[in-house]
């Protein structure tokens, strides 16, 4: 029998598992959903038991799937970036983990301003409030108690490594997001952690994301139905892993990733840094990830429909539902922008205070038109991300784009629209896990390079063509959405509910 590979991928609302072998010819897959929890306005916040129990739930169900979890020789995780977990001595939680769309260090964040070229000249990044080590300092400075007994911070990908493991080791993809991680020396900057107040002890080791970092514990491997001794492979971050699963694994190949949030990355050699981007290493040795995150993708989307249908929306329908009234709807939803910072926003703009605009709403503005200025707000900021890209990394001609929204044909066809450029939809039934699979089973020698398993899977399933007409509009409504954030900015701060 032939050996399988076990990829994870921890995502904002979902928990992902695959088993694959090292040609492609078994695949099983299963997922599990969760929520989070928002205690004051600007947080956002899951625990990473709910992760754990999550991946062991699906990570259960493909295993019997398989029917022997014998042949498993190697596991690689990935996860959503930038999720604070602080651990105590004992390894396990202190507090709830503080995702990335969680916006509470913002006057943290706003202390470290003066100090901002620094950490893009050895970060790669501008300080901002999603990021771990702001969400430290506040922890610092408003929970004592919990900072008293602080062991490790680790990330989602790190948490569920250990969890396997029982070894905290970060991946340097998942770790190249934070803010302490110098890229070119790649390993935690001294300077940076000092200008934080930050100790290098509380940071976890770093491994290449094909290095085995240890093998399932019997703990584990009882929660998972797994044997124990199973390699563990120290796997990416999630954007990483999904651009590796979309075929992204050479300079120019712009990749899209749509889920709850949207990310936009180009691979590059070397680290090449911008202040309005993003760097930060690609799970393929040698590369460097430059682009864009942005806080709304499907949050959007999700976010407008319960304020239309309610919490309860169940099954899938009112994607459909909404997405037909938004075709009701003309290029330029009847004349309204959307600006989707919903929870500040990341890059271009980097404003963790920033919210959510409507532009133009009127008498005469229909659900379906609100609904499609949702659409239009996220594929804008995907614009704006792939203009400020090309500045430094050359044309985009198409993106590669993966991710439940891309399953809606109108969006994918506004985002070709509105960005003048194909989309490429991929087929993802197995995205970022089968990423993870093939880092495993690079790790443990089954296979020379991930691609050569990812391969057979990357084909595009649909291409969009920007339609002339409807570009020249949106390039019109795009000069209108770069103009509205500049002019209410200074607004943003006094918009801020009292805690």
């Amino acid at each position: 029998m032939r050996p399988l590979l076990l990829g994870i991928d921890v995502g904002t609302s979902t928990a992902k598992a695959v088993l694959a072998d090292v040609d492609g010819k078994e695949l099983y897959t299963a997922s599990r959903r969760y929520g989070y929890e928002a205690p004051n306005p600007d947080w956002a916040e899951q625990s990473p038991e709910t992760w754990w129990s999550a991946v062991a739930g699906a990570v259960h169900h493909v295993v019997e799937a398989a029917g022997d979890a014998g042949r498993v020789a190697g596991i690689a995780v990935s996860g959503q970036g930038v999720a604070a977990v602080l651990l105590g001595q004992d390894g396990t939680p202190l507090r709830p983990a503080m995702l990335w769309m969680d916006c509470r260090a913002s006057e943290e964040t706003l202390a470290l301003s003066p100090a901002a070229e620094r950490f893009i000249s050895i970060a790669g990044k501008a300080p901002g409030a999603y990021n771990v080590e702001p969400k430290l300092m506040w922890v610092r400075k408003h929970e004592p108690a919990v900072w008293q007994h602080l062991w490790k911070v680790t990330t989602t990908t790190g948490y569920i490594t250990y969890r396997l493991t029982g070894n905290p080791v970060m991946n340097h993809s998942d770790a190249g997001v934070l803010m302490a991680y110098d890229l070119k020396r790649q390993r935690w900057s001294e300077e940076l952690l000092d200008l934080m107040g930050l100790s290098p002890g509380h940071f976890c080791d770093l491994a290449p994301s094909t290095e085995v970092v240890g093998t399932l514990t019997a703990e584990a491997g009882r929660d998972l139905g797994l044997p124990p001794g199973v390699p563990v492979v120290a796997g990416g971050e999630d954007t990483s892993a999904a651009g590796l699963a979309a075929g992204a694994v050479e300079p120019g190949h712009a990749f899209l990733s749509l889920g709850t949030a949207s990310t936009l990355y180009v691979p590059v050699q070397g680290a090449p840094v911008d202040s309005r981007l993003l760097t930060f290493p690609h799970v393929i040795s040698g590369l460097s990830l430059i682009g864009g995150s942005m806080i709304s993708g499907g949050g959007a989307f999700e976010w407008l429909a319960k304020l239309l249908c309610g919490n309860d929306l169940g099954g899938d329908g009112w994607i459909e539902s909404l997405s037909r009234e938004a075709q009701t709807s003309p290029a330029g939803a009847s004349g309204l922008v959307f600006l989707p910072y919903l929870a500040g926003e990341l890059q271009p703009v980097s404003d963790s205070l920033a919210r959510g605009v409507f532009l133009g709403l009127s008498f005469g503005t229909r659900r379906g038109d609100l609904v499609r200025a949702v659409m239009e707000g996220v594929a804008y900021a995907i614009n704006h991300n792939a203009e400020t890209i090309a500045e430094l990394a050359g044309p985009i001609a198409s993106f590669r784009a993966v991710g439940g929204p891309t399953r809606n044909p109108l969006w994918c066809q506004i985002i070709a629209d509105v960005t003048g450029r194909e989309v490429i939809v991929y087929d993802d039934r197995a995205g970022a896990p089968l990423a993870d699979a093939a880092l495993a089973a690079a790790g443990v020698g089954l296979v020379e390079a991930p691609y050569s398993l990812i391969e057979r899977h990357v084909r595009p399933t649909r291409t969009y063509h920007a339609r002339d007409e409807a570009h020249v509009r949106y390039r019109q409504l795009f000069q209108v959405y770069l103009e509205v954030y500049p002019r209410v900015k200074h607004l943003f701060p006094a918009l801020r509910m009292p805690t």
